[in-house]
């Protein structure tokens, strides 16, 4: 009988309380293949070319530039909506072999909005005419993470 009326007060709890969901995209840029024996690295020219095209996406969304006060290392550009009730941000950062930028939104409901699909749909157009098949969607299971207890 206890484990019933734990069950029934888990299921109340959560239509009660509700479900938090966060829509979050990764896209990663590879780096060149390195030569011979050499380590892979991504260039200067790449971060700003990332940098470049996040941040007139960014721009033309009205987002503002928060890069100064992301705490995630090696931030390329860091953009998020002030003064909206479902705000998106996007964040690109570089580790040793490659690009991350990544998108998020706490949506009104389970899913993407419009307006994220758009963002993504954009940022990907754009970043794929610069880097070809090296720009990759990642699953989310395959996410890299900025620092331990990150998304």
């Amino acid at each position: 009988m206890k484990h019933w009326i734990a069950c029934w007060t888990c299921l109340i709890a959560l239509f009660v309380v509700g479900c938090d969901t966060l829509t979050h995209s990764q896209l990663q840029i590879l780096a060149p293949k390195p030569e011979r024996g050499a380590t892979a690295t991504v260039p200067a020219s790449e971060l700003e070319t990332v940098k470049r095209v996040v941040s007139e996406i960014a721009k033309s969304l009205y987002f503002e530039d928060r890069t100064q006060i992301s705490l995630t290392p090696g931030t390329i550009t860091s953009w998020s909506q002030v003064d909206v009730k479902h705000p998106m941000s996007i964040k690109a950062w570089a580790a040793s072999d490659r690009i991350a930028i990544e998108m998020f939104q706490r949506p009104p409901e389970t899913g993407e909005t419009a307006a994220y699909r758009r963002m993504r749909n954009e940022v990907m157009a754009r970043l794929k005419q610069q880097f070809g098949t090296r720009l990759k969607l990642i699953h989310k299971m395959d996410h890299i993470k900025t620092a331990p207890g990150d998304l």
